[in-house]
């Protein structure tokens, strides 16, 4: 009875209650939907950071990443990718010669990142072979050829086989300098990596800088599985306590802090959304009780007890909004969708600069939606309660003789 009372007490201001339905309908909408933007924004920066420019996890001698000295080698770089080639969870890993050199044109000089890589390894570990957008990908150039980025390209004002020089030390402090060709100009999404990286053949570099095939600065491993990363380099680096291996989280700087971030963010959002939402539902809810205190008082007088009014304005409330929560969820998750597969396209050099990409494509997980329905259950109960304590307060005969 309580519950058909109050079905029925909704539909008699039908405006009110739409109005109020479709506030938390489109509330949750706004909420759920900037959320999957970010998450979409995070994910574009996670991938671009494991493919690009990281892979899942990487082996140095300790203190490399600080100093970048070229005297800071692994020597044993065949039993480390035989290692890593039995492992079930690796896809494949690409060892690197890294120096930082001054880069020379016809028109400019610079400093630089060169990484020396083996081509086939390296296009499976980071697709760089995907993102040349002029020439080839170490193909054309039959000596020393290099591949820039376009920001390099139109800094130093070069074009496919111009010619570009090295300058850098070797493993024994010697400064020694090579003369490489533009074969390919790569664009990536991260704009501020572009601006610094170019690469060489491995076999090039390590040839000026006196070292042998067992010996490399960097080995990066690409794996299966983005949530074994941690595990697999932890696993390596027990084996091979002499290096430091380290996943992806740790590497790039304030990744971590990130991610976390990003758990947390939903729940933030929407809360705040929920909490403005929270206080329009009992503005209007209160409105509604003393709108009918007279007929509440009548209730009361015929035998419904206070439980049953409490009851009775309860289940009001969480009705409505349950019925604005699917329709805020059905209208996030077909948005999501929609755009996740098709992209927004932000069209903002700014993140290009930090990484995330100029096409965004939204994304959240289907334990989110759980997550935000216990949210509004809870809000709904919430806001439940203070006008359906103000109904409790009204005295009978007070009640019936308001006018």
């Amino acid at each position: 009875m309580v519950f058909n009372i109050a079905w029925r007490n909704i539909w008699r201001s039908k405006v009110r209650s739409f109005v109020v339905i479709t506030a938390i309908g489109l509330g949750l909408w706004a909420g759920i939907f900037a959320s999957a933007f970010v998450e979409g924004m995070m994910i574009s920066k996670v991938n671009s950071v494991i493919e690009m420019e990281m892979s899942h996890f990487q082996f140095h001698v300790e203190g490399f990443r600080d100093d970048m000295k070229a005297e800071q080698i692994i020597h044993n770089t065949l039993e480390i990718q035989n290692d890593l080639s039995e492992d079930e969870n690796v896809i494949q890993s690409s060892s690197r010669v890294i120096a930082l050199a001054m880069l020379g044109t016809a028109n400019k000089n610079g400093s630089v990142k060169v990484s020396g890589v083996d081509p086939e390894k390296e296009a499976i570990v980071t697709k760089l072979d995907q993102k040349i957008k002029e020439g080839a990908y170490f193909e054309g150039i039959k000596r020393n050829p290099i591949i820039i980025s376009r920001e390099i390209a139109e800094t130093f004002k070069v074009d496919l086989r111009s010619k570009m020089v090295l300058t850098f030390q070797d493993i024994n402090g010697e400064i020694v300098a090579g003369a490489f060709r533009v074969a390919g100009i790569y664009k990536s999404n991260n704009g501020q990596y572009d601006k610094m990286n170019v690469f060489v053949k491995i076999d090039d570099i390590r040839r000026l800088m006196n070292m042998t095939e067992e010996e490399c600065h960097e080995i990066a491993v690409k794996i299966n599985d983005h949530d074994l990363a941690e595990t697999l380099a932890s696993k390596y680096q027990k084996k091979y306590f002499n290096l430091e291996v380290l996943p992806w989280l740790d590497i790039a700087s304030g990744m971590r802090y990130m991610v976390e971030a990003m758990d947390v963010y939903l729940f933030v959002l929407v809360g705040i959304i929920l909490l403005a939402l929270l206080f329009s539902i009992i503005n209007t809810m209160y409105m509604a009780v003393l709108e009918r205190t007279r007929e509440i008082g009548m209730l009361m007088s015929i035998g419904m007890t206070k439980g049953r009014i409490f009851s009775m304005i309860m289940i009001e409330t969480v009705i409505m909004t349950m019925i604005g929560c699917p329709l805020g969820l059905a209208l996030s998750w077909l948005s999501i969708s929609y755009f996740g597969n098709v992209g927004i396209n932000v069209n903002a050099a700014v993140y290009d600069d930090f990484g995330f990409g100029s096409t965004i494509y939204p994304a959240l997980g289907a334990s989110r939606y759980v997550d935000v329905a216990i949210m509004v259950l809870i809000m709904a109960l919430i806001a439940a309660v203070f006008p359906a304590r103000k109904a409790l307060k009204l005295k009978p005969v007070e009640a019936i003789r308001k006018i």
